[in-house]
């Protein structure tokens, strides 16, 4: 007797199906029953007595195609699903695209269970705001197809022509290279491999016609791609033989991103340049089904190499001449005996959709007493606030010699050298800080909200590496009384970390410039 359904569940981009008994020996499978190409993927275990699959990718590093679907045993007969479930309540809608378009998925149990994907334009209120809307689409499509023109010309005239492989480091997010894009450039250049550069802010900057030319012509010229972050311009220009590899700097972090919260504001539309990776990188094999998640590409396509910036973070040399460096620069930071003071880092992420809308919420801090409580237990707080966040920390004036904003100083990780406790909420900074084997509290004071409208692609709750507080007073009895939680971190280490050592750039250049290495391990 072949298992029945007897509940299905949502997980943001997951589809779980749960049986009253293991599925397991049917060999279960999501087939089309009228789509021409025949799509036909396994589930995926999930538990003892579940299944799921991805809609955003099922397998095939692209959304569950539209069509309608059966789950079938390996004799290709259909399963069943209970006959008490409504199945229509369990319908899902994922909005994209200026929410002009949506994603949906409909089940029925008419004659027989099925599951419905499909894509459908949604109705704009107003005549005034669809023409807008048109008119914007237009000019914004006829500039790409000139871009891509552009970039097909260049493209025959120049790709391959070179007697050593061409490396570009691409960034469409800032004009200052981040931390793992400068690491590898630097292994790169000591292993006399000669990289190219092309760093732009798209979302804040306009750029002209004759430098798309010229990134246009980099791009054509490339056999090799590293990216640090997500990438306007691979959303739109397909690019051609060449191995695109995403750098990403969050690390094993917490939050929502990529394709982890499709169909929330600003997540990715069904195709973006993500599906162009070649590989991505994550710090262990544990985690990296957290990274194709976000980029909607399959496990083995991550590689566990550890993230670049460690291999300047763990070089001792490096902490030693940062930390006597940061000392003697700041003063404020050294007790009158010459040692270096007690030191909490406050370095949380922002809130808003993106860098254009970043800010923090100041009013959740209450400076004087932060100030009392430094002074109380001779602390120095530092404020490090995220790089997309424009507006200063509000330290009155009186307050200043025991709170510093360095907001402005260029790399975190020096100052983790020399700080004694870290409070974040959902940044990735806890990765590096984690190997300090110092403690960590997680202010979290709309952690429901940040969940309900941002989302995390694990549970936050049972994975952080300290005791999280939700109130401003919780996190001052927390300082004070040295509660932290700290047992957490190595565990914390054990699943995200598989290497500690300074070798990551050289694992991404054996791995994927010169391909000689095992990927998996």
């Amino acid at each position: 007797m072949k298992p029945i359904i007897d509940r299905i569940t949502w997980d943001r981009i997951w589809i779980i199906f749960h049986f009253q008994s293991d599925p397991g020996s049917y060999q279960l499978r999501l087939r089309s029953i009228d789509a021409p190409d025949g799509f036909d993927m396994p589930l995926i275990p999930d538990g003892p007595h579940s299944l799921k699959i991805n809609i955003t990718n099922p397998g095939n590093c692209a959304m569950l195609p539209e069509g309608i679907y059966q789950i079938v045993a390996s004799d290709n007969s259909p399963v069943e699903l209970n006959d008490e479930i409504n199945a229509k309540y369990l319908n899902r809608q994922f909005v994209y695209y200026h929410e002009e378009r949506a994603y949906q998925v409909q089940f029925s149990n008419r004659n027989g269970f099925k599951i419905k994907a499909s894509d459908i334009r949604l109705k704009k209120k107003g005549v005034a705001g669809q023409i807008k809307s048109s008119i914007r689409r237009l000019r914004n499509n006829l500039a790409k197809q000139i871009l891509r023109s552009i970039y097909n010309i260049l493209f025959k005239l120049c790709h391959g022509k070179g007697s050593e492989p061409r490396i570009l480091l691409m960034s469409d997010i800032s004009e200052e290279m981040g931390s793992n894009m400068a690491a590898l450039r630097t292994a790169l250049n000591d292993r006399s491999y000669k990289t190219y550069e092309s760093l732009r802010a798209v979302t804040t900057k306009h750029y002209s016609l004759f430098h798309w030319i010229r990134t246009l012509r980099r791009i054509a010229q490339a056999d090799f791609i590293f990216l640090d972050d997500h990438s306007q311009t691979t959303d739109w220009l397909t690019i051609r033989d060449t191995t695109i590899t995403q750098l990403w700097h969050a690390g094993p972090g917490f939050k929502s991103t990529g394709y982890s919260r499709f169909g929330m504001p600003a997540s990715p539309a069904p195709w973006s340049g993500h599906r162009q990776y070649t590989y991505g990188i994550a710090g262990s094999v544990k985690i990296r089904h957290f990274f194709s998640e976000v980029w909607g590409i399959n496990d083995d396509m991550v590689l566990p190499t550890g993230m670049p910036r460690l291999d300047r973070f763990l070089d001792p040399k490096n902490r030693s001449d940062t930390t006597a460096r940061l000392l003697s620069s700041h003063p404020e930071l050294v007790a009158p005996d010459g040692s270096k003071r007690n030191i909490i880092l406050f370095a949380p992420t922002y809130r808003g959709e993106n860098k254009r809308h970043a800010y923090y919420p100041y009013d959740r801090l209450d400076m004087n007493r932060l100030y009392s409580l430094c002074t109380e237990h001779d602390y120095i707080m530092i404020f490090k606030m995220h790089p997309f966040i424009s507006e200063s920390v509000p330290i009155p004036e009186g307050c200043r010699d025991r709170l510093i904003d360095m907001s402005d100083y260029p790399d975190i990780n020096d100052l983790l050298y020399i700080t004694d406790l870290l409070i974040t909420d959902y940044s990735s900074n806890i990765y590096e800080y984690s190997l300090m084997h110092r403690p960590m509290l997680f202010y979290a004071f709309d952690i429901d909200k940040y969940s309900k409208e941002r989302g995390f692609h694990r549970d936050y709750r049972q994975n952080v590496p300290g005791k999280i507080v939700e109130t401003f007073d919780d996190m001052i009895h927390a300082i004070a009384s040295e509660d932290y939680e700290y047992d957490r971190v190595e565990e914390y280490i054990s699943n995200n970390i598989d290497h500690i050592d300074s070798l990551a750039c050289s694992r991404i250049i054996d791995w994927i410039i010169e391909g000689g290495a095992n990927k998996s391990s």
